[in-house]
């Protein structure tokens, strides 16, 4: 276990030109005093200057009075002074460590100089080392803020996430401090979760309504895919253009060619009739002459004549049937040019409508609102995908993280020092003549809630209870145990004394106790101080001496703020 003690405390007050020191035994101190005499101002200022100020106001009291509070951490010494929230840190031969005037500063010096390595979250779940009130807070009973139910011994305190279950669970041993450095990365973890699935849901929603307004399920005109398809589609109908020529030109010569033929073959056809009709006007009435029939002439019938005329109606038919082969051969690479234009107009009819369509959907200002949409939807493609990245990363960060709090947990070990705990809760009930509270359950975070007289002693029976579960451990912190003032609500002569017996022999006997009380006792304590007079702590006999240690140390403290101590004059003791 590793002790806080308070050693010695120096006030000086320039106003008052009043000075005081006062010492304190390791072990059990008594402060007696009537109202106003000054115990709660000399117990208040032992915290305040640490970094740790009390709750309540004290009247007739110099503000701006310079502390200088002496302790030991172990085995070693420093020296702590505080003058209008300035403080300094100073090691055992009066080489100073740090100055600031500011609390986190202060509290990182005040953490390094004693061990106490508990960190804390703040509202905004940032993870923080926790300060000297955090030290003090189950330690101390001040008659301003901690004989009720509440935690308000130090304002101030909810600028932490509900601090006071970790303190308690880290002095008492059932939490190393490292499970609170990971539980304040976890529950950072999932506020950033919450927050990015939160953002997730409202981006879902934001596309959904902008869905409504502009539908993303159209034509996404993308500016390089929009002109490269344009241009496709130019290139195609010039390519029809040219195909669509040839072919008519193709259809318009054959189409020439197949009247030709078909001119001929009439001629032929018609020669071979007037052929036939000749042969069979010449073989049905033989003559010496032959007249013709349409004009009168005289011929003279020749066989041989006759039999050139049948040649040459033979080579009719020849040509007549040349001519149809030819007529038909024509008509079928025709009807392939007129099939293949037929096609051409099914490409021009396909690009039409192509072209009709965005023609007809996407006027200039519509395909420009279908650029934002398609850029908004990628947008919102983009950001979706992030979030699940994110949110994705952070599920298996956490993950790990509540694997590592399941290696910091023993449950043996919480339920046994939580027994602990119950039992000497109990038994302090019993000797404080309390009334009576079922301990059974009782968590180290329920204070009680009583009224009346009874309710001072419930819960200096509660704080007992902790003293004794904090101070069994060997690797636990043992803090002063500060108690100001025992007579709460009206105390009778009854349970007064029941009360200062139990501050004297049941308080865990290694601790350093210090009790300010309005009533005396004949119980042994190792060191009392007795303050009688009112409002005067402080002595106009022993400001000389305070001063000249005081002053030059304030004097150094005003100027290592104003020039910060570099690490090569920072001590290492």
């Amino acid at each position: 276990m590793t002790d806080f003690l308070f050693e010695n405390i120096w006030m000086l007050s320039h106003r008052d030109r009043r000075g005081r020191l006062i010492s304190f035994h390791p072990r059990k101190n008594l402060i007696v005093g009537l109202n106003h005499t000054g115990k709660s101002s000399l117990i208040k200022t032992l915290f305040l200057t640490l970094g740790a100020r009390p709750k309540g106001h004290l009247r007739e009291w110099d503000q701006n009075t310079v502390s200088l509070v002496e302790f030991t951490v172990g085995q070693k010494r420093f020296r702590a002074l505080h003058h209008r929230g300035f403080r300094a840190l100073f090691d055992h031969e009066f080489r100073l460590i740090n100055a600031t005037a500011e609390h986190l500063e202060w509290s990182e010096s005040f953490a390094r100089a004693t061990g106490f390595n508990l960190v804390v979250t703040d509202k905004n779940l940032n993870t923080v080392i926790a300060d000297p009130r955090c030290f003090f807070t189950p330690f101390y009973i001040d008659q301003d803020g901690s004989w009720q139910s509440g935690w308000d011994t130090f304002p101030g305190m909810q600028q932490y996430s509900k601090p006071f279950g970790p303190i308690l669970e880290y002095f008492a041993g059932i939490k190393p401090a490292a499970y609170y450095e990971v539980k304040a990365m976890r529950d950072k973890e999932n506020k950033q979760l919450d927050e990015s699935r939160k953002e997730q849901r409202f981006l879902e929603k934001a596309k959904e309504r902008f869905g409504k307004t502009l539908p993303l399920s159209g034509p996404k005109v993308d500016p390089e895919n929009f002109d490269a398809e344009i241009e496709q589609l130019n290139s195609e109908v010039s390519q029809l253009n040219k195909r669509q020529e040839e072919l008519r030109d193709t259809g318009v010569r054959q189409k020439e060619l197949q009247d030709s033929l078909r001119l001929q073959i009439d001629l032929a056809q018609n020669a071979l009739h007037t052929y036939e009709d000749d042969t069979a006007f010449l073989r049905r009435e033989p003559h010496e002459t032959l007249v013709c029939p349409t004009c009168g002439a005289e011929h003279e019938e020749q066989f041989l004549e006759i039999l050139t005329y049948a040649e040459n109606a033979r080579v009719l038919h020849d040509l007549s049937s040349r001519l149809q082969d030819d007529l038909t051969k024509v008509s079928a690479q025709y009807q392939k040019t007129q099939t293949e234009l037929l096609q051409l107009e099914s490409s021009y009819r396909r690009i039409s409508n192509i072209l009709d369509t965005r023609r007809g959907t996407l006027v200039f200002r519509q395909v420009v609102d279908s650029m934002g949409a398609e850029r908004a939807f990628r947008a919102f493609f983009d950001e979706g995908t992030a979030l699940s990245n994110d949110i994705n990363a952070r599920l298996g960060r956490i993950e790990e993280l509540e694997g590592s709090l399941k290696s910091f947990s023993d449950r043996r070990r919480s339920k046994a020092i939580l027994s602990t705990f119950r039992g000497a809760y109990a038994a302090a009930l019993v000797k404080l003549n309390s009334p009576p509270v079922d301990s059974s359950r009782v968590k180290l975070t329920s204070r009680p809630s009583i009224s009346g007289s009874g309710g001072p002693r419930s819960v200096l029976a509660y704080y007992g209870a902790l003293w004794q579960t904090c101070y069994q451990g060997d690797d636990s912190f043992g803090v002063p145990l500060v108690i100001d003032s025992p007579n709460q609500q009206g105390q009778d002569i009854v349970n007064m004394p029941k009360v200062l017996a139990y501050l004297t022999s049941d308080l865990p006997s290694r601790a350093q106790v210090i009790v300010g009380s309005e009533t005396d006792t004949e119980l042994i304590f190792d060191m009392k101080l007795v303050l009688s007079e009112p409002y005067k702590l402080l002595q106009e006999t022993e400001f000389s001496a305070t001063q000249l240690l005081l002053d030059p140390l304030i004097e150094r403290m005003y100027e290592a703020v104003q020039t910060p101590i570099s690490e090569s004059e920072t001590p290492t003791n």
